[in-house]
């Protein structure tokens, strides 16, 4: 998402260097600023971290600290990361042919068509991070969205 009103100018210390070096040449490559690409990243890794006892197949409610001792080669699914979308509608057979839990990044506008159930919802789907606009239907349970939603602009409700 672009910077917006949420900007603003803040000190980190005791970044990597050599991380910063690279970070920086990145988003001269890209054409933004390296504060833009650190709040993608930042967003990233909230959600991950918020995810992290799923992507182990434990409970949601698992205590961070157990999460983090968890080593990644004990992931039970490796996540698919569908990212930087400006529109995506997503059906049901869309979330079952899916490796693993899907990861939704910095989508403009994710749409779940009525076919999509809340019960493959909360399988299939791990977070929805930074995206615009999420638009579910009234058959798809909004506070089982919003619980696994971060950074959303709107989330819209169509009968």
């Amino acid at each position: 998402m672009p910077e917006g009103r949420n900007s603003r100018s803040v000190l980190i210390r005791n970044v990597d260097y050599s991380a910063y070096a690279e970070l920086s040449a990145l988003a001269k490559k890209l054409g933004t600023s390296v504060g833009a690409l650190a709040s993608q990243a930042f967003k990233l890794l909230v959600g991950l971290a918020d995810a992290g006892p799923m992507l182990a197949g434990l409970p949601a409610d698992t205590p961070a600290l157990l999460s983090s001792l968890l080593p990644a080669a004990r992931l039970k699914r490796k996540p698919v990361f569908i990212r930087h979308v400006g529109r995506l509608v997503v059906s049901r057979e869309d979330l079952e042919k899916a490796p693993g839990p899907i990861f939704f990044f910095g989508i403009g506008e994710l749409v779940f068509d009525p076919s999509v159930d809340t019960r493959l919802f909360e399988e299939k789907v791990l977070r929805i991070v930074d995206c615009g606009k999420v638009v579910i239907h009234r058959g798809l349970d909004k506070l089982a969205v919003l619980e696994k939603a971060l950074f959303i602009r709107e989330v819209e409700e169509k009968v």
